[in-house]
Parts: structure tokens; C-alpha cells; sequence
């Protein structure tokens, strides 16, 4: 399978609350990865692609959270109950994903 990306996937773990704006229910998750158009993380909850989320990255930089929106694009079953969902966000985020960069640059 091609890697069709235009940003480049930054590496990243720390907290994150997303709303199912659906089902209009409230879950927690740990980011995985970063881009400028999309967030992976894991969850102990299965989001169908579509699904429509907010999301609050909690950022560990001393800011406010960043909150974003996107759709499910995918979700595969991890080991146990756990699921790795890829999300594409509504509009590139440029500054979060600057956030996100200077945090691993300073704890590389």
C-alpha cells in the first residue's frame, strides 16, 4: 500500500479527549502520532470510519489544549481491547503540529 501523505507523520504520546459528536458521548485516548492533517491514536473504545469526533489534544507544553475536528477514517483491533484509529482532520492544523515538533525536539 502507497503512503499518499503530504505532511509527515511526527511521533507523539500523551493524552486526549475526543467527543463522538454522533452518539454524543465523551472518551479518552493516547495520541500515537501527529500530522498536519491527521491524528492516530489508541483507544479501549472501536470508532467506525465516518464517525465525526472533537477532539482535545493535551499537549504537555504548558498551553492550552488544542481542539481539533475530523472523521474516522480508520480503525483496526490492536492486542486486547485496544484499537488504533487514524483520524483526518477537517483542516490542516499547522501550529499544533508545530507544538507537537518542539516537544519531541526537546526530549530527543
Amino acid at each position: 500500500m502507497q503512503d499518499r501523505r503530504i505532511f509527515e507523520r511526527i511521533a507523539a504520546s500523551f493524552p486526549m479527549k475526543y467527543w463522538d459528536i454522533q452518539a454524543n458521548r465523551i472518551g479518552e485516548a493516547r495520541i500515537a502520532d501527529v500530522s498536519a492533517n491527521g491524528v492516530g491514536f489508541t483507544s479501549s473504545e472501536r470508532l467506525a470510519p465516518g464517525v465525526k469526533l472533537g477532539m482535545w489534544l493535551e499537549i504537555p507544553d504548558k498551553k492550552e489544549h488544542l481542539y481539533t475536528q475530523g472523521a474516522v477514517a480508520w480503525s483496526r483491533p490492536m492486542a486486547g481491547d485496544t484499537y488504533r484509529i487514524g483520524v483526518e482532520l477537517v483542516k490542516p492544523e499547522l501550529m499544533g503540529v508545530g507544538r507537537v515538533l518542539r516537544l519531541s525536539r526537546n526530549f530527543a
